[in-house]
């Protein structure tokens, strides 16, 4: 499991609970989910990948909301 942080957003990438040989990504606003993948994906790096992108966009909607 990793994480990266986009304050106060946090980007958590786990093996699927389904199939722990897949990936998910959840976006983490302290102890609340804020978004996550609808599916999992292929490997860690691709969860990766596709978290960042959404953190980025979780961040700029928090950031324009305000």
């Amino acid at each position: 499991m990793t994480a990266e942080r986009s304050a106060p957003l946090t980007l958590q990438v786990e093996p699927s609970t389904k199939d722990p040989s897949r990936y998910r990504w959840i976006i983490w606003d302290r102890d609340h989910v804020v978004w996550q993948s609808c599916y999992s994906l292929a490997s860690e790096d691709e969860a990766r990948t596709e978290g960042r992108a959404a953190l980025q966009e979780a961040a700029a909607l928090l950031r324009d909301s305000c």
